[in-house]
């Protein structure tokens, strides 16, 4: 019998928990009309330094750090039967603008940036009249005899483009309302005041009786009622809304810097917050070990999780030859049941049995319990490893904060692993203990270690090794 049927390699990926690459919805794309472009420059302080507030006060740094871009352009763009109100917004999502580039260009979009935020122009609040029920299936607010920009239709609008969004779980959504146009005889914002409380308190609340429980990835930001005040009514003697005359000019229904500066901070604020707060709802599972061990011609996967929600359980995938090889592709071979919610450490276990020699690598496929899923890391493993004593050296090199050791042994051992200064001094055990044949690898964190030159030194039996590591900060 040869040797190598008593081979048991040990692979372990990651110290730390959330092996499951975590989604985070920390960037995006604020796609605006001349409302939104002045409200991002001309606040005081702007939304890109507002970020960067936000950032410094919740000690984000690199990837998760905040940041949004602003659409070069205006989307949709204004043009013949693209008015980018509500209706053309509604033709965009749905595939239904008479300009293809404009559907093309949304998904895109949508692909390449996590958060999505999207606003109409002024007269996305110039709701008008109140229609009734039935006003829905057309999109051309302006059609003739659509009845026009009523409150129903526009209602019917925004559950129809919200519920497409709710089909994106991988992107969060912020919706702006409407900007109040300025008062006088030939605005009355009543209306689109009801309609915005309703959107906000009812709809985005989950009380709307039509639409019923609102999506996690969707927010709403009410714009409209930090710029809008009720004002005395002359012609009618009633009160109806409209900008407050603080937060525009004379004459110009842009808002002004004060009223910039009303909006922008909120923005800021309540987008990213909003949006960290799904990223959050997206860790049902927090998986810390990964391993394998290989007995003769059996692999033996072993996974270990420190809580879980709604977990319903792990596909094991495997796939011939390494991570990187363009030949094969990774196939279910298994699955194991989860626990569902748990706030302690659960361990599972499974093996693949009657595998030839050569090179496998695996990963877990983490489901949810509503179908949503996540890849772990892959492990890689070899059944034609050889057997003989050997240190590697550890890779990355040099290293912050953690680099992999791997070393191998032929026959049964008790092994030692130090990590030893530049004086000789022990400053790390990693393994004291006895290991079966085979290869071994170990992460080492150095997080507790000053930057500089550091030897660590592998003992089993009469074998003795010394490498040197660069631990750098």
């Amino acid at each position: 019998m040869k040797s190598k049927i008593f081979l048991i390699l040990i692979i372990l990926i990651g110290l730390g928990p959330n092996i499951f690459p975590q989604t985070l919805f920390r960037s995006g794309l604020f796609l605006h009309h001349s409302t939104g472009g002045i409200i991002w420059d001309n606040s005081s302080p702007n939304v890109p330094q507002l970020m960067n507030l936000y950032n410094t006060e919740n000690n984000y740094t690199d990837n998760n750090a905040v940041t949004m871009n602003l659409d070069e352009r205006f989307f949709p763009p204004s043009r013949p039967f693209s008015d980018h109100n509500w209706d053309s917004w509604h033709a965009v999502f749905f595939g239904q603008s008479p300009y293809p580039e404009d559907v093309d260009s949304l998904q895109s979009y949508i692909a390449n940036n996590p958060v999505i935020v999207i606003k109409t122009g002024w007269g996305g609040t110039s709701i008008a009249p109140i229609g009734n029920p039935a006003d829905t299936l057309i999109i051309d607010d302006e059609a003739v005899n659509s009845g026009g920009r009523t409150y129903y239709r526009t209602q019917w609008h925004w559950r129809s483009i919200i519920r497409l969004m709710q089909s994106y779980p991988d992107n969060f959504f912020v919706v702006w309302t409407g900007i109040p146009l300025m008062p006088g005889p030939n605005y009355d914002g009543t209306i689109a005041h009801s309609f915005v409380l309703w959107a906000k308190d009812t709809l985005a609340a989950g009380n709307d009786p039509i639409f019923g429980d609102f999506p996690d990835n969707v927010y709403v930001f009410d714009a409209f009622h930090l710029l809008a005040t009720p004002t005395e009514n002359f012609w009618w003697g009633t009160a109806y809304w409209g900008m407050n005359p603080l937060y525009h000019d004379v004459g110009d229904n842009h808002p002004n810097e004060a009223g910039a500066n009303v909006v922008a901070q909120p923005f800021v604020w309540e987008t990213f917050d909003a949006a960290i707060i799904y990223e959050e709802s997206l860790l049902p599972v927090e998986l810390s070990s990964f391993s394998a061990s290989i007995i003769g011609s059996i692999v033996k996967l072993n996974w270990k999780t420190e809580t879980e929600v709604n977990n319903y359980g792990f596909d094991i995938e495997r796939k011939e030859g390494s991570r990187l090889s363009e030949v094969g592709t990774f196939e279910k071979i298994g699955f194991i049941q989860g626990n569902g919610n748990s706030n302690s450490p659960k361990y599972y276990s499974f093996e693949d049995n009657n595998l030839t020699a050569g090179k496998y690598s695996y990963r877990l496929k983490q489901i949810d319990t509503d179908g949503q899923f996540e890849y772990s890391k892959v492990i890689e493993v070899d059944l034609d490893a050889p057997m003989k004593y050997e240190l590697s050296q550890n890779y990355p090199n040099p290293f912050n904060p953690v680099t992999t050791i791997q070393f191998s042994i032929p026959e049964a051992r008790e092994v030692k692993l130090m990590i030893y200064n530049i004086l000789g001094e022990q400053v790390a055990e990693l393994v004291n203990e006895s290991k079966e044949a085979g290869v071994h690898t170990i992460n080492f964190n150095a997080a507790e270690l000053n930057s500089g030159l550091y030897i660590y030194k592998l003992t089993a039996g009469n074998f003795n090794a010394v490498k040197k590591l660069m631990v750098i900060k």
